[in-house]
């Protein structure tokens, strides 16, 4: 039996969420190994505790987009449901959320006072399906007017596709300075503009070697994604998702896979913003 299931994201809120999962792992999978993602994770824990780098994570907590390969420790069966936030949604529905990278934050703390009758729906509710549409509907009350949440998801995108489609060799994003977008970038994500093209790039890479086009060579998927060969495409790859891509594939094929969150993301096609990423 599948220990993680894809739920496809409400079509209307599929310009806040990528999708919705809900993980039900043996005992016997002792880690789950997520990738560096520019992606937002919204997780309610129901059974099982887990542990990164030795810290205890909240039942219910955010996980900030992250920079480097990630590892959850499992201790005993893990039954978790949770949303994956697109890259503009985060700092958008919750602004304590803005500039963080590589950060785990309890959702009380994140989301404040109407967390907690969210929480206590998720873990009353009858089924995970029920569980799901508990979050789906915090995240339309939380973006619903007259809170300014879209106003803020907008100007998110618009750093984006400056920060990827502006020509640098004039310096303005924006009307801003080279050195003022990437300050204002940073204060948003937490990180760099390259360093976010760069882990999106490796996003899609991961997206396309898993689901789309399993029989394309390296050296093709290298150049449509926009690496200057092969072995700088495999150098990202073990940095930003810790292994070599054949074993990430391979790895991914087994019934019981610490990677399952590259099982689940390859069934989410990548929504590009802007142009596709230049090589660095």
């Amino acid at each position: 039996m599948p220990h993680s299931r894809f739920v496809p994201a409400p079509p209307d809120l599929q310009p806040w969420l990528e999708a919705a999962v809900v993980v039900d792992s043996p005992a016997e999978l002792a880690q789950s190994q997520f990738p560096a993602m520019v992606s937002s994770m919204l997780v309610v824990r129901l059974a099982g505790q887990v542990t990164c780098q030795g810290v205890a994570v909240p039942k219910a907590a955010w996980m900030s987009a992250s920079t480097c390969a990630t590892a959850y420790a499992h201790q005993g069966r893990v039954h978790a449901v949770g949303l994956v936030l697109r890259p503009e949604a985060a700092a958008a529905l919750f602004t304590s959320a803005r500039g963080a990278a590589n950060a785990m934050r309890p959702m009380a703390d994140l989301a404040g006072a109407p967390w907690a009758a969210a929480e206590r729906n998720v873990r009353t509710a009858a089924d995970d399906d029920a569980r799901i549409d508990v979050l789906c509907q915090f995240i339309r009350a939380t973006a619903a007017p007259p809170s300014d949440c879209e106003a803020r998801r907008r100007h998110a995108l618009a750093l984006l596709t400056a920060a990827c489609s502006a020509d640098e060799g004039t310096g303005l994003h924006m009307g801003l300075s080279q050195r003022q977008f990437e300050r204002r970038f940073v204060a948003h994500w937490g990180m760099a503009p390259k360093q976010f093209q760069v882990i999106a790039r490796l996003n899609s890479t991961l997206w396309h070697a898993l689901a789309n086009e399993p029989a394309t060579h390296n050296a093709e998927l290298a150049v449509a994604q926009g690496y200057y060969d092969q072995s700088h495409m495999g150098r990202d790859v073990r940095r930003l998702a810790g292994q070599p891509l054949q074993i990430l594939v391979q790895d991914t094929r087994t019934p019981l896979s610490t990677h399952w969150p590259l099982q689940m993301g390859a069934q989410t096609p990548p929504k590009p913003l802007h142009q596709p990423p230049q090589p660095t």
